[in-house]
């Protein structure tokens, strides 16, 4: 009988571990077909991970594993961009989070749970989730119509009014209690994107926070944006910074000095930035004794930054300051877009900036700065 017993409380004990240290994501959504394939993605910083995926039966899907972080941020949203749009946000920590929702349009979906970032994210969401269902709706509408120039400029003004209401609706709420990750986030990406509202007034909410979310990337990033550094462009000098290689080692841009350099700012999820390694690796190979090319990785994801760089063999140069798109090198070299080069002469001086890849880019933005180039 003790046996019995003790065999019982084991299969508890254990059955408790695994309710404790995992999540459970149950939707119940309607106006779905059958067989509609739902993602799951992790949100790391400035980059969303895919981690899982199901099938919508009856308007049904679940997810369920363990959590790296607590909470975690993730989103949901369709691959199936033709028929639906916008994704689905949420907090996620060891607790059974519940979804309900109809339509084509995830941001109309509502997420609940317990933990209080979840609670804080539905907050600021509640009054601006139609203004999102529309945006969702334009933003489909400009998807199916990509060749319709006249149409997709009238789309993108009423886009950016809509944005407009939308973060002066929400920073009234961030200003009535700015002290969660979510409130932080919509703080930065406004501070970052929209110029109705003052950054004294950011600073003012920046300067409520309580110092755990001041001492973040979000919180560095605001305090970026608010000090309004200034930008160095063609002509002049460049600005020295601190960053690591994969292996953790300790470079500065000024030990590079005496040869041309090209700094290449990078992030994984970046289509053309992938697709420019090839070339990059040839006018590395081909060009090492007059100029050095320093790749910058943008992502704070570090591991993922590492497993990618020898996925694909990048050979030149790989260095991250741990600051992504918030603060640090970016911030300093005024980085907006991916990829973006910056090439540098041997004197230290800025001679050439641009963003973007297409075949034969180096050629054509190199050739006229570097005599001898082997392209």
């Amino acid at each position: 009988m003790k046996q019995i017993l003790l065999i019982f409380a084991i299969a508890t004990l254990i059955s408790c571990q695994e309710k404790r240290d995992s999540y459970l994501i149950k939707g119940t959504v309607t106006g779905i077909p059958d067989s509609t394939i739902i993602d799951l993605y992790v949100q790391y910083d400035n980059m969303g991970q895919r981690i899982n995926s199901d099938t919508i039966i009856n308007g049904y899907f679940e997810f369920t594993d363990t959590l790296d972080s607590r909470p975690s941020k993730m989103n949901l949203s369709m691959r199936d961009w033709n028929n639906y749009f916008g994704s689905c946000d949420l907090w996620v920590d060891h607790e059974l989070i519940e979804i309900t929702g109809s339509g084509k349009y995830l941001s109309a979906w509502v997420a609940s749970g317990d933990n209080a970032e979840l609670k804080a994210l539905n907050r600021l969401h509640s009054q601006t989730r139609e203004l999102s269902v529309i945006t969702d709706s334009l933003y489909m509408l400009r998807m199916k119509n990509r060749k319709d120039k006249e149409l997709s400029k009238s789309i993108r003004k009423s886009l950016d009014s809509i944005g407009q209401i939308s973060r002066k609706i929400q920073f009234g709420l961030i200003e009535e209690n700015p002290n969660s990750q979510s409130a932080l986030e919509m703080l930065y990406n406004i501070a970052k994107f929209d110029t109705t509202i003052s950054k004294k007034r950011i600073k003012t909410v920046y300067d409520n926070l309580d110092t755990i979310y001041q001492n973040t990337l979000y919180g560095e990033g605001v305090l970026t944006i608010i000090e309004d550094k200034p930008i160095p462009n063609i002509g002049d000098k460049m600005v020295d910074f601190i960053a690591y290689d994969t292996e953790g080692e300790k470079h500065r841009l000024s030990e590079f000095e005496g040869k041309y350099i090209l700094l290449d700012f990078w992030a994984l999820a970046c289509g053309p930035c992938i697709k420019a390694i090839p070339e990059t690796r040839e006018l590395y190979s081909n060009n090492k004794e007059i100029l050095t090319v320093v790749g910058i990785n943008m992502v704070t994801n570090e591991d993922s930054w590492r497993e990618t760089s020898k996925k694909d063999s990048i050979t030149w140069i790989n260095l991250s300051d741990g600051k992504g798109t918030f603060a640090g090198i970016s911030a300093d070299y005024g980085i907006n877009g991916f990829p973006t080069y910056i090439l540098i002469d041997p004197q230290g001086v800025i001679i050439e900036k641009w963003m973007g890849y297409w075949p034969n880019v180096f050629k054509q933005k190199l050739e006229n700065h570097i005599e001898g180039l082997n392209i």
